[in-house]
């Protein structure tokens, strides 16, 4: 994957790889989605492990889940395991809401080393148990009425880097508790008030992070709900 400034650069270098990828005989497709908006609801290590589980045990945002059905269901479209990719998707949410896709992504863990204790905790949601958890969270709230407008996934990222959830030099340690995770979004509609985003630390963050996080929200009066998907490539696999 790659994240780039423009969707014509995104185009551009999508089109570039499904074009090396046949030329080297493998079915090739690219998938273009809005990054502007943080995908799901949260940013940090521990939080987005959290949300991937829920995910899969078919609780997780509308967005992710779309994202892993689309991309899942291509490759069983172009396995010849399913006719299309409306029905390789449903194939896909299915198993996330009948239990299969988490018991053989635990078995994934399990044969990678993970206790059968640990992946127990995991199936019942004891996240914290596993993945501990930050000593603060702080929550940021409206300051307007309206809707999410717009939310600025690359300065949330930045934040979450100063306070900790990724390396600035490679010396860097990771904490992976910390993080945010969002309460509202790109099209929901917001009161003064009303929390937008919850800031996950161990004390690194101060009042201009803090000042800087509350301002990736801008609230507007257009409903302006998250369209994820911007282009499949080559998704016959042709």
């Amino acid at each position: 994957g790659s994240t780039l400034a423009s969707y014509e650069e995104s185009e551009w270098l999508a089109n570039t790889m499904r074009e090396i990828g046949t030329a080297m005989g493998v079915k090739t497709v690219a998938v273009i989605t809005e990054m502007d908006t943080p995908i799901g609801f949260t940013i940090g290590n521990s939080l987005e492990m959290i949300e991937s589980f829920e995910c899969v045990k078919g609780n997780g945002p509308e967005d992710l889940e779309l994202i892993v059905a689309v991309q899942a269901g291509i490759l069983l479209v172009n396995a010849g395991l399913a006719p299309d990719l409306e029905t390789a998707k449903n194939m896909i949410r299915s198993k996330f809401r009948d239990g299969s896709a988490l018991e053989t992504f635990l078995n994934i863990l399990k044969n990678q080393g993970v206790s059968d204790e640990t992946a127990e905790k995991l199936r019942e949601g004891k996240y914290e148990e596993v993945m501990g958890k930050s000593r603060e969270v702080e929550v940021i709230r409206s300051d307007d009425d309206g809707y999410i407008e717009s939310v600025d996934s690359l300065t949330l990222a930045n934040c979450a880097v100063l306070f900790g959830s990724g390396r600035q030099v490679p010396s860097d340690k990771i904490d992976h508790t910390v993080g945010l995770r969002l309460l509202k979004t790109k099209g929901d509609k917001v009161k003064v008030g009303e929390p937008l985003i919850e800031v996950h630390h161990n004390g690194r963050v101060t009042k201009d992070m803090m000042s800087t996080i509350g301002g990736c929200f801008k609230v507007g009066s257009e409903c302006r709900p998250i369209n994820r998907i911007l282009k499949i490539i080559g998704n016959d696999g042709k």
